[in-house]
């Protein structure tokens, strides 16, 4: 069982006695409508279910949960899974009267959710839903909507997304609630969805494996400023997958990873196309390179770093800053701790990323003492407008003079971050205001702002 699953059956619970309260409460009615799409939310469903069982014996529903791939809210805002489930809720509407009749009723599982419920009607050739019948169904509505929102979504947000379709049918049984029935017929659906989302899952980690069997990895380069003069001090590497899948970004490709066991795997290639790319590194500049926690353990790291940047980037370790990234936790900070001082002695450089997001990203910067820190973008993104995020990050400036750590502003898109960060004490800076990634090496007055 996923943990959207299992939210959503806890969530699930609260429906005892929820039918009773509505026939005394009317008015709940008009706080039970999903704010973003309109729908209504299951619990209103519930008098056209009763009626059905009775009428008909038998109730079949269809349950379309929308996954995140990657940390949608966080890098892109709330604003954007929300237009995604408002495409989602439109899609449905479309295909009403066609794949869907005119008759079935579209809700939300709950208020601001990632789950749609389709309460069909009765067959029409058939005293019964037949469960080959309701499974082309469920696959046919699926599709159609996957194609919808890719027809309607940014191409580079579509990717980020799953669509899965679970069904169910529930049967009248005099000695069981209501709200027990229709509990239990929503949690066959939705572990449906599940099904289709591991099958899925199957499928994304044979990809994976021929990306890595090919290397089909390629690397970009993103510069790092000195924010009082704009002057390029390094280049951090971002590794991309194959242009325009759905493996391009970097979430997507770890998260797959993560998912299948392949982190390490991948994290090598990544670091051997990083640092032949640093063949060309201006001299005088850092490069800094991405290594997941997990790869952090790969037995192999501690031997063949120094060699591989010798021998595919002619560059000296001091040169090179290692960042690492926080997409999971470190669970042995004792050993963690015993491989990174190990590259501190070859020359080695660390830096955090993601600082003051992430999981236990203040016991990282505690346990690794980097040289480096990266202010997450979470924090910079209204830092000009917010004085909580403007407060936060003077609180990292502090601890930064005391602890001798350099501090760099990820994410700057608007030239008012860039002067509240200035005037706040944050030295070093990238983002879009000055560069996209490029390719290797961009020549600096390709890069350099006037600002």
């Amino acid at each position: 069982m996923t943990d959207v699953h299992k939210s959503c059956s806890f969530l699930l619970e609260p429906w005892l006695e929820f039918h009773d309260l509505l026939a005394k409460h009317p008015h709940l009615k008009r706080v039970l409508f999903d704010p973003v799409t309109g729908l209504p939310t299951a619990p209103l469903l519930f008098p056209r279910i009763e009626s059905l069982l009775e009428e008909r014996g038998e109730v079949s529903l269809l349950c379309l949960n929308v996954m995140k791939y990657s940390r949608i809210e966080e890098i892109y805002g709330w604003e954007i899974f929300d237009e995604v489930m408002r495409e989602v809720a439109a899609s449905l509407e479309r295909i009403t009267g066609f794949e869907l009749r005119d008759t079935d009723i579209v809700a939300e599982l709950m208020i601001s959710g990632n789950s749609l419920v389709v309460l069909l009607s009765p067959p029409r050739t058939t005293d019964g839903m037949q469960r080959d019948a309701l499974d082309a169904l469920a696959r046919r509505i699926e599709s159609l909507v996957r194609e919808d929102l890719a027809s309607v979504l940014d191409p580079s947000i579509f990717p980020k997304f799953g669509c899965y379709v679970g069904a169910a049918t529930m049967l009248r049984d005099d000695n069981v609630r209501l709200e027990r029935l229709v509990h239990m017929a929503l949690e066959a659906a939705l572990a449906d969805s599940d099904l289709r989302e591991c099958s899925d899952g199957e499928c994304r980690k044979r990809r994976l494996e021929q990306i890595i069997q090919a290397g089909d990895v390629r690397t970009l380069v993103q510069p790092i400023y000195r924010l009082s003069d704009l002057s390029i001090i390094g280049y951090e590497a971002l590794s991309r997958g194959p242009e325009a899948s759905e493996f391009e970004r970097p979430d997507k490709l770890f998260k797959v990873a993560y998912d299948s066991d392949l982190v390490v795997r991948l994290e090598r290639l990544c670091r051997h196309r990083a640092f032949e790319s640093a063949a060309t590194l201006p001299e005088g500049r850092l490069l800094f390179v991405n290594i997941e926690p997990e790869a952090v353990a790969d037995p192999e790291l501690r031997d063949i770093m120094l060699s591989s940047v010798v021998a595919e980037s002619n560059m000296a370790p001091s040169q090179i800053v290692l960042e690492i990234t926080e997409r999971t936790a470190v669970e042995d900070f004792v050993a963690f701790r015993a491989t990174l001082e190990y590259l501190r002695a070859l020359g080695f450089r660390i830096a955090i990323d993601d600082g003051g997001a992430g999981y236990g990203s203040m016991q990282c910067i505690a346990e690794v003492h980097p040289e480096w820190l990266k202010i997450d973008m979470s924090l910079v993104r209204d830092i000009d407008t917010d004085d909580v995020r403007r407060a936060l990050v003077a609180t990292f400036v502090t601890f930064a003079e005391r602890t001798g750590v350099k501090l760099i502003a990820e994410g700057i898109e608007r030239a008012e971050q860039l002067y509240v960060l200035r005037e706040a004490g944050v030295e070093y800076g990238q983002g879009y205001l000055f560069c996209a990634p490029q390719t290797p090496f961009p020549a600096d007055a390709d890069v350099t702002p006037a600002l």
